[in-house]
């Protein structure tokens, strides 16, 4: 069963728990929310394909 998490949650080297809104963060606050999701993605790809390879085979 999927469940709805944050983006955040499957940050490992960052521990902010939101994606902030970069808007007015400056070119800095771009690259910050770049980082957090270049994080998160990784391992919402891992945490993807674990799920795939729990699921039965047909």
């Amino acid at each position: 069963m999927m469940q709805v998490k944050l983006m955040c949650s499957y940050c490992k080297k960052h521990d902010e728990s939101e994606v902030p809104d970069p808007y007015y963060g400056g070119p800095q606050g771009f690259e910050k929310v770049l980082d957090l999701l270049e994080d998160a993605c990784g391992s919402l790809l891992d945490n993807v394909l674990a799920e795939n390879d729990r699921l039965p085979q047909s």
